[in-house]
Formats: structure tokens, C-alpha cells, sequence
């Protein structure tokens, strides 16, 4: 699944939960997947990080043949906007082919201004936005991709991290992918038992075979 994904720009079924830390190459990822696309598909992105690069997403897609216009991008300013788009997602669905969804830094918006051992108590409106969407995945049968920041804390004497309002999207994604920093070059991507290391380029994410 995990090399599908960032090799071949298959999307799995269902609410894939992708959460690293900043130029992790999260965002590179979505705009990795839209690669996939066929003439007749389109994709959806909200941006809830509010920094869309038209010239980032031609430069990852211009030797895929998929054209910007294949793509809808709405950037989300503040959390109210958030909440009344996503509620509303079904709507765009009845207007083009959409291949998949995705939000990029879906709880950026939810921010808390104090980071904890444990998830603090999120409002209730992210945690309807993630049942929702959970909704439409299947009703629709239609992947959806979310983006996440991590938060880093000490635990038993090491660094530990954990994803932005983990355990609120732990009942909701089926799949999590869990971007770790090696060096200043090279991350490595983790799924269940499957690790595929990589690099961000200009072109989008290059898998790394021989690590060394």
C-alpha cells in the first residue's frame, strides 16, 4: 500500500491519515497523488495550511500530463470556514468526478496553545468534521487524505511524537502513515510493518532503495 502510494499515486480506500512534522513533505505527498489522475477525474483540495503553490504542484505534475485544471484548490482561512466547507463536501461531488479528497493540516485551525502528554479535550465541530468525512468515504466510496502536524514531547527520557488530536482521527482513519526525519536529506515513511525512505524533490517524492 505504502509504496502504491508514494510510487504510484494509488490511493487507498477509506480516511488515510498522513502526520509528520514541518518539511516532512506532507503536502508534496498530496500533490504526489493528484499524478494519478485521468483526463475524466478530478481531484479536491481544501488547504486549511493556507500555503497552495500553483507553481509547486505544475513542477510535481508536469510530467504526468495531468493539468492544473483537473484540480479544485480552496483554501480555508479560519476555523468557521473550515467547518461550513467540510460540512458541506457533498456538494462538490455532484458537480465533477472527484478521484479523491484531501485536507491539507486538517487540525490546523484546532490548534491548541499549549501542547500535553495527552490530547487535550478537542471541540466538538473537528470531531463531527472527521465522522463526517468518514461518512463520505464510504457512502461515496471515495478516498479521502488528510494531512497533520506532530507535536513533540519528553518521555521516559527520549523525544516522542505524536499527531495533532491523535486520538480523536485514531477513530476515524483507517490508514496511517507516520513521516520520521533520518537526516537532512532523507525521511522514511511508516505504515503497519511497511517503511519506504525518501527524499523530497523538485519532481515530488523520490523512494530511496539503497538507503546507504
Amino acid at each position: 500500500m505504502l509504496l502504491d502510494l508514494l510510487e504510484k499515486s494509488i490511493l487507498p480506500s477509506g480516511i488515510t491519515h498522513i502526520a509528520g512534522p514541518p518539511n516532512s513533505g506532507k503536502t508534496t505527498m498530496l500533490y504526489h497523488a493528484c499524478k494519478g489522475l485521468k483526463k475524466e477525474d478530478r481531484a479536491l483540495i481544501l488547504d486549511c495550511e493556507v500555503n497552495f503553490s500553483a507553481q509547486r504542484l505544475r513542477e510535481i505534475l508536469i510530467e504526468s500530463g495531468v493539468k492544473l485544471d483537473y484540480i479544485t484548490i480552496i483554501s480555508l482561512l479560519n476555523k468557521k470556514q473550515q467547518i461550513k466547507t467540510v460540512m458541506k463536501i457533498h456538494n462538490f461531488l455532484s458537480q465533477a468526478n472527484y478521484k479523491f479528497i484531501a485536507i491539507n493540516g486538517i487540525t490546523d485551525h484546532f490548534r491548541l496553545g499549549r501542547t500535553d502528554k495527552e490530547d487535550r479535550e478537542l471541540p466538538k465541530a473537528l470531531n463531527l468534521q472527521l465522522a463526517f468525512l468518514r461518512m463520505i468515504s464510504r457512502e461515496y466510496d471515495i478516498p479521502i487524505l488528510i494531512t497533520n502536524q506532530v507535536t513533540a514531547f519528553k518521555e521516559e527520557n527520549k523525544q516522542t511524537f505524536r499527531p495533532v488530536a491523535g486520538s480523536a482521527i485514531k477513530k476515524y482513519k483507517d490508514i496511517e502513515i507516520a513521516l520520521i526525519h533520518i537526516n537532512r536529506r532523507l525521511w522514511k515513511a511508516t505504515h503497519e510493518n511497511e517503511e519506504e525512505y525518501y527524499t523530497i524533490t523538485t519532481k515530488g517524492i523520490e523512494i530511496i532503495k539503497n538507503k546507504n
